[in-house]
């Protein structure tokens, strides 16, 4: 039988020619960097010179130090620290443990408010070096949000020591100092997590730099609340208690953002 299967001529294929034009090579770093802006808010710049890329080892040292804190409190003075979160449902508490010693020494304290003196301005100064100004270092942000979060601790400590001796009214401005440190340590935790949320998570910056803010505000209203409401327990008068608050409350947060205004 004769095979019919029959080869096919080879077929001759002409490469296919693709029309010669000229490459742009700054047009296409362009894009490549806008498209990579999601990536690295400081590209390397690509004219021949290295642009040094800012660190994050000490933003993750500061994260750390920070989650140390909180599971320290959390794991070896369990029941100082539930006893401190269980007056978020019950405000009494918060009268037991200023009867106990070593209220501002106790490693809980001492733990929750360093962390939240680290945290609170690195969370604000990675804000505003991520949405507003990307071309300055972030650690120099850090240390100008941290000072005035330092001197105002301290200073709102001792004008409310020296305040309570001075009208004799002691035990109304410890109560109210008490509650006031804890909505800091609250908060501080809060901003732990959302300084987390900005170098880890792909949350957008606008979201979290609402909620911060968002936070911060209810911060400042809480301890005015809680002042107004000490106060009247305590049956003093409205305008001692509004004028109280205002100088020690809202006149320094408001000499605080000044100063920043003035300083960025």
């Amino acid at each position: 039988m004769q095979d019919t299967i029959q080869l096919l001529p080879a077929t001759k294929f002409a490469p296919f020619k693709f029309p010669l034009r000229e490459v742009n090579d700054d047009a296409w770093v362009d894009k490549l960097i806008a498209h990579g802006e999601g990536f690295s808010i400081n590209p390397v710049s690509y004219n021949g010179t290295y642009t040094q890329l800012p660190s994050t080892t000490w933003i993750v040292i500061l994260l750390l130090i920070g989650f140390s804190c909180l599971a320290i409190s959390r794991s070896v003075y369990r029941k100082r620290f539930n006893i401190l979160y269980k007056t978020l449902t019950n405000w009494k508490l918060s009268k037991q443990i200023i009867r106990y010693e070593k209220v501002y020494t106790h490693p809980v304290n001492i733990l929750l408010t360093l962390n939240f003196i680290l945290i609170v301005p690195l969370f604000f100064s990675l804000i505003y070096v991520k949405l507003f100004n990307p071309d300055i270092l972030a650690e120099s942000q850090y240390f100008l949000f941290m000072g005035p979060v330092v001197i105002y601790s301290l200073t709102k400590i001792g004008l409310y020591q020296f305040s309570g001796w001075l009208w004799n009214e002691k035990p109304v401005i410890e109560e109210y100092l008490f509650q006031s440190n804890l909505f800091n340590k609250y908060s501080g935790v809060v901003f732990l997590f959302l300084t987390s949320l900005i170098v880890y998570s792909p949350v957008e910056l606008v979201i979290l730099a609402k909620i911060g803010l968002g936070l911060l505000v209810l911060l400042v209203l809480f301890q005015l609340i809680r002042g107004f409401i000490i106060g009247i327990e305590n049956g003093r008068q409205l305008i001692f208690i509004i004028a109280y608050l205002c100088t020690l409350e809202i006149l320094p947060w408001i000499v605080i953002a000044k100063w920043i205004k003035i300083s960025l």
